[in-house]
């Protein structure tokens, strides 16, 4: 919803642009896509996204001529294609809402998925400190050394806390990172989170 509320926003910013053409544009985009709908109507979030920018180049190419030289934006320009793209999208909500909408949740749903997706670092375990939390000291195979942390409970904290690894072990490591205050250092800083261990 946050993509959105950005183009209501942005609703204050359409300018230096033929509003008539941007109208004009954004009718035959939605069009367009509603043609594309009609013939594969269970397009995804990521080929309705692709689809948009094809049928607003298509229509913007057709009604180049009818932009001052100023306003005219180079295909290679991809800040100007970004802010034409904006206005049209602005102009677009007049016409075929729903695609609007449907963007914003295909983009919305891509953010919660790069979220759910944590990262992950495979290699040897150097050390386990158990202090206020326990430690897990890892290097991987290129030599690079990680300190992540033991905070939350999940389905294989287990191997930590019955002490099933050692030191040597080879492991593979998901975490997510979170910012928390260094009472030692005095400042906010990044720690790594482990959301799961398993020992390879």
């Amino acid at each position: 919803m946050k993509k959105i509320f950005l183009l209501v926003v942005l609703l204050c910013n359409v300018a230096g642009y033929s509003q008539e053409v941007l109208t004009v544009i954004a009718k035959e985009t939605c069009d367009c896509l509603q043609a594309k709908k009609d013939k594969l109507p269970n397009l995804s979030g990521e080929d309705l996204k692709k689809e948009v920018g094809v049928c607003m180049i298509k229509s913007y190419s057709n009604h180049l001529s009818e932009f001052k030289n100023g306003d005219k934006v180079d295909f290679g320009d991809s800040e100007g294609m970004r802010k034409l793209g904006e206005n049209v999208a602005i102009k677009m909500m007049q016409y075929c809402p729903n695609v609007i909408m449907e963007l914003g949740q295909a983009a919305q749903k891509d953010e919660e998925e790069v979220q759910k997706e944590d990262a992950f670092v495979e290699g040897v375990v150097v050390d386990i400190l158990s202090e206020q939390f326990v430690t897990l000291q890892l290097k991987d195979q290129n030599g690079r050394s990680y300190n992540l942390l033991l905070l939350d409970y999940f389905d294989t904290a287990s191997l930590l806390t019955n002490n099933e690894i050692k030191k040597k072990d080879k492991v593979k490591v998901s975490y997510s990172e979170i910012e928390l205050f260094d009472s030692k250092a005095k400042e906010f800083r990044y720690y790594k989170i482990i959301t799961k261990i398993e020992k390879k």
